[in-house]
């Protein structure tokens, strides 16, 4: 087995300036506001928290809306060192940078068009794609690790930019951000009676050659949801 060591980050002395991954939003989906529920106890849902992978029903709007809401919304920020920008989010994040973006195919609409999410406004940014073949070409890549059945694929994507500037060598706090992300995922759709299973592989090589990401763009996995 080969073991690839990672950096240890360091704060840099003097913040860079942030020039972030644009990923071509062409539009705007709205997300609807998040519904009142009775939550289990926090001690419950840790006890049965475990990876479901059946999706045998697909998720509505409402509830991959609530399941992002609860996990990874901006709940504040903040201009902290150099002018950068500190975020809170319920997923921690190393000094705040937050540089995973989710990304949703098959998503409950527009399941012909890449989403991502904007945890800023709470809407879905919307990717046009030339055609539907690319994602069900990318489903299919992600199939062969986890079968989809009727669920919606989250996939992370780490913009290295968003902690490098502020960090030297940030590889390492990217896949730790992604690691705490899928757990504050998987434990809020466990609250919610929703099937969740974290993603083995990285990249969705499709997906990736098509949105032209660049070496500081990088998938750190993602997860599969349905009911």
């Amino acid at each position: 087995m080969e073991i690839i060591e990672l950096k240890p980050p360091r704060p840099l002395a003097k913040p860079r300036a942030l020039s972030v991954f644009d990923f071509q939003i062409s539009g705007m989906l709205p997300i609807p506001k998040p519904s009142r529920r009775k939550w289990r106890p926090l001690d419950r849902v840790l006890n049965a928290r475990q990876s479901r992978r059946d999706f045998k029903a697909a998720l509505t709007l409402q509830q991959l809306g609530d399941l992002l809401w609860h996990s990874s919304r901006t709940r504040r920020t903040a201009r902290v060192a150099g002018n950068t920008l500190w975020t809170s989010k319920p997923s921690p994040s190393g000094g705040g940078c937050h540089p995973v973006q989710m990304l949703v195919l098959r998503a409950p609409v527009l399941k012909d068009k890449l989403l991502l999410y904007d945890s800023d406004h709470h809407v879905f940014g919307v990717r046009e794609v030339p055609n539907a073949n690319l994602i069900e070409k990318s489903l299919r890549e992600v199939d062969r690790c986890l079968e989809i059945h009727n669920g919606t694929v989250i996939w992370f994507v780490a913009d290295l930019a968003r902690s490098g500037a502020r960090y030297r060598n940030p590889e390492s706090l990217a896949w730790r951000d992604s690691g705490a992300l899928l757990a504050t995922i998987g434990l809020v759709a466990e609250g919610m009676g929703l099937e969740c299973c974290g993603l083995g592989l990285h990249d969705i090589p499709a997906m990736r050659r098509f949105l032209k990401l660049n070496q500081s763009v990088i998938g750190v996995g993602g997860c599969i949801v349905g009911c």
